[in-house]
């Protein structure tokens, strides 16, 4: 989500910081069911029991929240591959979705997000469609063949080739960016940040807490549309992968009653 609010872990001094304004707001999210902000746990081994079923009671209700990490390990993570001090390291927050980063102005990285993003359902997308896309009315992806005559294994391999040329492209994207990161200055951000300040650098000039992420969204959409196919049109041969393709071209409009077939599949995560 695109606020994470991060419970436990420690404090800058090693002792443990649980509070009972956790399951407060572990409770508080059960009713409400908000989508943002979301929340992170700090697994501790001897962390408070109540407070890690409360955790695990809003995970069971299917709100996908909190996403839970290792404290222990993600601390010894910072001061290793960052060589971050092990007070800052104790710090860390969920930043993003779930990178533990320092929440000191020293510690934390120089942007939020990556600077591409890859969605996994418009890879499976165009494994439907052959590498074309619809939306933009031409060719992007590797011809990966006529979705109607392959097996499933078959559609399974071409999705996964269209995620890897996405990814692929992502990356060299990526890398052109690294090199803008070097002649682009970012002046407002560096004044927050009291390393930057003290030292007089500019905030991407932080290679040991830099970003190079290549991000994937929505992966899970696009295998949670691979089980759909496999149970209605290759298990149980309710529809064929032709009739899918009109489906999809009308935009459901006319099929409502199949739309929701392809909805009830079963899905990854909660309860399938």
């Amino acid at each position: 989500g695109p606020f994470v609010w991060t419970f436990g872990g420690m404090r800058p001094d090693g002792t443990l910081d649980y509070r009972d304004l956790i399951n407060v707001f572990m409770e508080a999210a059960r009713y409400v069911r908000c989508v943002s902000p979301t929340f992170a746990l700090r697994y501790n081994k001897d962390m408070p029991e109540d407070v890690l079923k409360n955790c695990f009671e809003s995970i069971r209700h299917g709100l996908g929240y909190p996403n839970i990490r290792n404290d222990q390990v993600l601390v010894k993570a910072n001061m290793f591959w960052s060589n971050t001090p092990e007070e800052e390291a104790r710090t860390w927050v969920a930043q993003a979705c779930i990178v533990p980063a320092p929440e000191t102005k020293h510690g934390c990285m120089p942007m939020r997000y990556s600077s591409c993003t890859t969605l996994g359902s418009k890879c499976m997308e165009l494994a439907l469609w052959n590498g074309f896309n619809p939306v933009f009315n031409m060719q992007i992806g590797p011809k990966t063949g006529d979705p109607t005559k392959m097996t499933f294994e078959q559609l399974v391999d071409a999705f996964i080739e269209q995620f890897k040329v996405i990814h692929w492209d992502a990356v060299k994207i990526r890398n052109i960016v690294h090199h803008i990161e070097e002649i682009h200055g970012r002046p407002h951000l560096s004044a927050t940040y009291e390393m930057c300040v003290e030292e007089g650098i500019n905030a991407f000039t932080r290679k040991e807490y830099g970003n190079a992420w290549v991000t994937t969204f929505i992966w899970m959409d696009g295998c949670d549309s691979l089980v759909a196919c496999k149970k209605l049109i290759y298990d149980e041969k309710k529809y064929t992968m032709a009739q899918l393709l009109e489906f999809l071209k009308a935009n459901w409009e006319g099929y409502e009653k199949e739309r929701m077939d392809f909805v009830r599949a079963p899905k990854w995560g909660n309860d399938d």
